[in-house]
């Protein structure tokens, strides 16, 4: 039987095609960084040779390397987004279950399958896509229960436990994956972000340092394992890997700013208000970066920077209503007791539905009260 060549890399260890987005062999997981280009569609190989790892021919019961290939597209459920330039709050918590944007998902080394495993696999992993996480559990269950050497299945069945908010087992199988396949970035990812939501936070560090000591380039992974360091309040390491990860993307405003958001926690105001700057150098309108920049200058005793950063953003922002509360704060605390409860007025004009807007309202009424009785 012959086997159609797809376009992509060949490994350098075993000679395994991959295709051109996988950063790792499918058979034997050797890097492919600097592997050379496969041959293209027209090329064929016999299954005999090193085209299709082992344990996945089309005439094998478990089933063809296609459908196997198919399934390892449930690691990438989601890519993390970045937190938002226009309202304001903190960077929103990493996804658990979420593919590092610049790595592909590496296919764990093939054992051979059993047909029964392979079709309850399947069965719970068209389930757990469509939502239907209680149906798909006890599926993939019986699928790691008939193939327990299988990565996959494993990291799949422990997605599905999460899902179903039993962490603790799910975190079992997780790890169970990276055991059987430990040379997959992602698998060390996502078991380090469930270690980290369960509160395991030296067991986490030590899985975000085994992801990014293989995939190195990873913005999400270095991300995460940065503020991971932060939170561990290490901050000098934090503070170099954040900083790290916010040069490899100059442009992004949006990961320059959840960046900042991080060296904040640090302490580190410079670097913060350095990458706050670049965001607010990339989109003017961005009153939260601006905001937090002006900000970050006023506690580095530089309250006229503040303020003319603030005073530029009000002339090229629609969304004024942050700035204005926020001006009104730098110039309180500057002695500007009147501008501040003009600049307080104009919050509670624009805002008025907010949380905030009657204290707002009631500090801008003690400021003219203040200056009413100087006179």
């Amino acid at each position: 039987m012959q086997v159609v060549g797809v376009e992509g890399r060949t490994c350098p260890g075993c000679g395994t095609r991959a295709k051109a987005k996988w950063e790792f062999c499918p058979r034997c997981g050797e890097s492919l960084a600097n592997a050379a280009a496969a041959a293209g569609p027209e090329a064929a190989a016999s299954t005999s040779g090193a085209a299709v790892p082992p344990g996945y021919d089309d005439d094998d019961d478990g089933g063809s390397w296609k459908g196997y290939a198919a399934a390892v597209a449930l690691v990438a459920v989601a890519v993390v987004g970045f937190v938002t330039l226009r309202h304001p709050g903190p960077p929103a918590a990493s996804a658990v279950f979420a593919i590092p944007n610049d790595a592909s998902a590496t296919p764990p080394p093939a054992p051979r399958l059993t047909k029964k495993g392979a079709e309850a696999f399947e069965k719970g992993r068209i389930l757990l896509t469509d939502g239907n996480v209680a149906e798909a559990t006890p599926l993939l269950a019986e699928a790691a229960e008939q193939d327990p050497s299988n990565a996959l299945y494993r990291h799949t069945y422990g997605r599905a436990l999460w899902l179903g908010n039993a962490k603790e087992r799910a975190l079992v199988e997780l790890a169970a994956a990276t055991n059987l396949n430990p040379e997959s970035p992602v698998y060390w990812t996502e078991l380090a972000r469930a270690q980290k939501d369960l509160g395991r936070n030296s067991e986490a560090l030590r899985s975000f340092e085994r992801a990014t000591d293989l995939f190195p380039e990873s913005v999400e992974i270095l991300k995460d394992y940065g503020a991971l360091l932060a939170r561990l309040d290490d901050r000098q390491r934090a503070t170099e890997v954040l900083k790290h990860v916010a040069d490899k993307r100059p442009t992004d405003a949006g990961l320059q700013q959840e960046m900042a958001f991080a060296l904040e926690s640090t302490g580190d105001l410079a670097g913060a208000a350095t990458l706050y700057r670049r965001v607010v150098d990339t989109v003017p309108d961005a009153p939260i970066a601006r905001s937090r920049l002006a900000e970050m200058l006023i506690k580095q005793n530089q309250p006229s920077e503040a303020v003319a950063v603030l005073r530029e953003g009000l002339q090229k922002t629609p969304d004024r209503s942050l700035l204005y509360r926020s001006l009104g704060s730098v110039l309180e605390r500057t002695g500007s007791l009147a501008e501040a409860a003009a600049a307080y007025r104009q919050y509670v004009e624009r805002a008025g539905d907010s949380a905030d807007a009657k204290e707002i309202e009631q500090r801008a009424a003690a400021l003219e009260r203040a200056l009413a009785a100087r006179s």
